[in-house]
């Protein structure tokens, strides 16, 4: 315990200057495995405080100030009873401990007791339950303060050692000095000392009795003083008694004080309130006559109306305590405010709603009167919108007010407006269809759309040409004109209707305000974003509920008629759809829609024309000649490349090139191994040549590596066919010399070829003299003839193909004279004819042919 105090007193106390008097090892009732330390403290310097502190353990196994009162705040010390281990104090509150030990809360509570009664002056503790002082008061009885023994040993106890000082140091000093045998023989000294000590008390007795009235008079001046001491000390106690009642009522008027401050700012809080209530909820007299005979048709007075409306609103939707709104006059307001809003709501929406049916019922002379002029124009309704304009905040106020008569008003605006533009795109369109076609479609085609728009299989039109088709591709001048119109008009379809679809939809959204939810929230979420666009999207596709179906009709109309105008639809919405302002709009939205439609069109068209190049037979004429898919392509490639020139879709295009141009050049070989009176060789031939030069003309860079290809097959067709038709002319030259290179090759000198029999100079004359000139000739004539036979007049590849006769010709001639003057030098043996002869061979037969 010793050490824990000092240690407690270096760690805590020493800092804050006080001095640890007592301590105790205590729990709580309600925490008992926590361990606490209740601690009585004193200050070192004048006057004294004494307080207790409540020290809790930490983790690191030091101590820290949890509590701390002030002594004089105790007013109750119970002690329980003798044999309990609890201790009760009332200081803020009632705070109850149980200490480690009985002995240890006895020796607490004394010290406890004995300091209240100390220093707590002027104020009364209550000590219960204690065996060792009962109840006791700390305020002093006579003048003189009651301490008991147990004090007495406690400041006897607090007060320690002192030390002597300099002057009793010094006489001891000087006593000891005058006796040296002090030490050796202590009895003597002890005699000298008694001896001298009786002489010096005979010297004060006499002294003593020589001032007796001396002495007399110090005693009747020191019982006049405890006289006056008395008296002061009564006095001083009637001093007291009068204090104590002060303090008494200096402590009700505080109380009293506070008490009147607090009503005070009650009052001042309960009439800002209610003036902020006041404020709330009132009308101005202006206002209510204003809602109460609104004239809706006077535009001019709208702007007040409005600021009617708006103050009527307010009152309504002004947040008020549930507890305020029980009030009776809070109550009474409502009712009166709620009358006031269906008196000026009804003639409102009567009113707006034969507006709303009045433009829908307005004629063809009306407002949206058709535009006839020479350019394709949508006519726009911005009057409608700027009429309207001035109900706008009139319309939020009903949304915020009137939520259902709200949306009967939108409902009736979009049906009423939906017969408007019902009227003017049907003229619009039909215009279109006029400006292409010079009448409009027949009486079925609304069928054909319907099941289009159903997703029915709709098929390439029956008169659209395709690639492996019999016929040649062009339609003449008057189907590509009206294939220019078809592409302006599309154009200026899809410009009209953008302008005019925004803004209805733009009026749409700041009148009925749509996008209420994504105000004054910065934080919006994707999924109210997403609300409000298919909130705007639903109406809009209710107000131009026609204008898929009619744009679908056009397009299909004429997709109908030929497959090509498929294209053009294609290319025109999807930079129509690329250039939409809102990808999330009702436009956008119809737009793709339609475009979903005219891209499976598209790739049917493509389909088809790749289903016509897999399924392409053979002609039935002697010479195969050009086959339909490749002869068309190049017309094909030319109008779409017109189509497709800085489109967007060209990537689309140029894979559909590539699928088409790739079969095509797998069908080739196919219909050249079907053809039976052509040969292979000249059917592959005759028709790479002709896709190479139309890939050559049409300068597709995405076709490079293919028109490369195509060159390597058209050169290998064109060696197959020299290689099988025109052979060796010389045959048992070339056999013979054959084996001469054969020798050669196994390591025979070309000197000694000539002295083996079976290649000797008698056997070489015998070989080269069954192919005379003539003969060469006549065989070189006939093979012509052939050739001329195989190859068709409209590719013309004769002279290409008699050329490379003539090279194959010439490069065999040259083997055999090479051989002839390396193995027979100075024979004198050659051919019957040489090379000015060869090429005057096939220039005459080409010539003669």
């Amino acid at each position: 315990m010793t050490a824990l105090r000092l240690r407690l007193q270096k760690e805590l106390f020493d800092v804050t200057e006080e001095q640890l008097v007592c301590l105790a090892h205590v729990t709580r009732q309600e925490k008992k495995k926590r361990d606490w330390v209740l601690c009585l403290a004193r200050t070192n310097d004048v006057p004294v405080y004494v307080k207790i502190y409540l020290l809790k353990k930490t983790d690191k196994d030091s101590f820290k100030k949890k509590q701390e009162w002030q002594l004089r705040d105790l007013k109750v010390l119970d002690g329980v009873s003798a044999e309990s281990q609890e201790i009760k104090m009332d200081l803020d509150e009632r705070y109850s401990w149980i200490v480690a030990s009985v002995q240890e809360k006895e020796a607490f509570l004394k010290i406890v007791q004995n300091l209240c009664e100390r220093y707590n002056i002027g104020r009364k503790t209550k000590f219960l339950n204690l065996s060792y002082g009962g109840e006791a008061s700390a305020r002093g009885l006579g003048g003189v303060l009651v301490v008991d023994d147990q004090q007495g040993k406690e400041d006897e106890a607090d007060t320690g050692y002192q030390a002597i000082s300099d002057k009793e140091t010094t006489d001891l000093r000087a006593l000891m000095s005058g006796c040296d045998t002090a030490v050796t023989a202590a009895d003597q000294f002890a005699d000298r000392l008694t001896a001298e000590l009786s002489v010096l008390d005979g010297d004060n007795i006499h002294s003593m009795m020589a001032s007796e009235e001396a002495v007399d008079n110090l005693m009747d001046l020191l019982t006049t003083s405890i006289d006056e001491a008395e008296l002061l000390e009564s006095r001083l106690n009637q001093y007291d008694d009068l204090l104590e009642h002060i303090r008494d009522s200096m402590e009700k008027m505080e109380g009293k004080t506070e008490s009147l401050e607090t009503v005070n700012e009650n009052n001042s809080k309960l009439l800002i309130e209610l003036d902020t209530l006041v404020l709330k909820l009132q009308i101005s007299y202006e206002h209510q006559m204003l809602l109460q005979e609104a004239d809706f048709a006077n535009t001019d007075n709208l702007p007040r109306t409005v600021e009617a409306a708006q103050a009527l609103s307010a009152a309504m939707l002004a947040p008020l305590p549930f507890s305020l709104t029980r009030m009776a006059a809070v109550q009474e307001q409502r009712k009166r405010m709620d009358r006031l809003k269906d008196r000026f709501s009804k003639p409102l929406c009567r009113h707006l709603n034969n507006v709303f049916i009045h433009l829908g019922n307005e004629g063809s002379d009306g407002l949206g009167a058709h535009h006839s002029g020479r350019d394709l124009v949508l006519p726009s309704r911005a009057s409608i919108h700027k009429n309207l304009s001035g109900y706008a905040e009139l319309m939020h106020w009903l949304k915020q007010m009137e939520p259902k008569s709200y949306q009967q008003l939108q409902k009736t605006y979009t049906s009423s407006l939906e017969k408007l533009y019902q009227r003017d795109l049907d003229r619009f369109f039909e215009d279109g269809f006029v400006r292409v076609s010079g009448s409009g479609p027949a009486v079925g085609a609304s069928q054909d759309v319907t099941n289009i728009k159903k997703g029915s299989r709709v098929t390439v039109a029956s008169n659209t040409l395709v690639l492996g088709g019999e016929n040649n591709m062009s339609r003449g001048e008057e189907n590509k004109q009206e294939r220019d119109r078809f592409d302006t008009v599309t154009s200026q379809l899809l410009a009209c209707l953008e302008p005019i679809v925004m803004a209805e939809q733009e009026f749409c959204v700041q009148f009925f305000k749509m996008d209420s939810k994504l105000e004054g929230n910065k934080a919006t979420s994707n999924r109210t974003k997403k609300q409000v666009t298919e909130e705007v999207r639903g109406m809009m596709s209710q107000l131009f509920l026609s204008m898929e179906t009619h744009l679908v009709r056009f397009l299909a109309h004429y997709e109908g008629k030929d497959g090509f105008y498929s294209m053009l639809s294609y290319v025109r919405l999807s930079s129509a759809v690329l250039q939409a302002q809102d990808t999330g709009s009702f436009l956008a939205i119809t737009l793709g829609s339609a475009l979903i439609h005219t891209k499976r069109n598209f790739d049917r068209l493509m389909q088809a024309q790749l289903r016509s190049i897999e399924d392409c037979k053979p002609p039935r004429k002697t010479k195969c000649g050009i086959i339909s898919f490749v002869s068309n392509f190049l017309e094909f490639s030319q109008n779409t490349e017109m189509i497709f020139r800085n489109s967007d879709r060209r990537t689309d295009i140029e894979k559909w090139y590539l699928t088409l141009v790739t079969s095509m050049m797998d069908n080739i070989p196919r219909i050249a191994k079907e053809h039976q009176k052509t040969p292979q060789a000249v059917v592959k031939m005759e028709n790479f040549h002709h896709l190479h030069a139309s890939l050559s003309r049409l300068k597709i860079p995405v076709l490079d590596s293919l028109k490369r290809d195509t060159k390597q097959k058209y050169t290998d067709a064109l060696h197959n066919y020299v290689t099988q038709y025109f052979g060796r002319p010389l045959e048992k030259v070339n056999v013979f010399f054959d084996g001469v290179s054969a020798r050669i090759n196994a390591g025979v000198k070309e000197a000694e070829i000539s002295y083996q029999l079976q290649f000797s100079k008698q056997e070489l004359r015998r070989v080269l003299a069954l192919y005379p000139g003539k003969e060469v000739r006549g065989g070189l004539e006939r093979l012509y003839k052939k050739v001329e036979k195989h190859l068709s007049e409209e590719e013309n590849l004769l002279q290409v193909v008699w050329h490379a006769m003539q090279e194959e010709f010439i490069r065999q001639y040259k083997y055999i004279e090479d051989l002839l003057q390396r193995c027979y030098p100075g024979a004198q043996i050659s051919l019957d004819f040489t090379m000015t002869d060869i090429l005057e061979y096939f220039s005459d037969i080409a010539m003669h042919h």
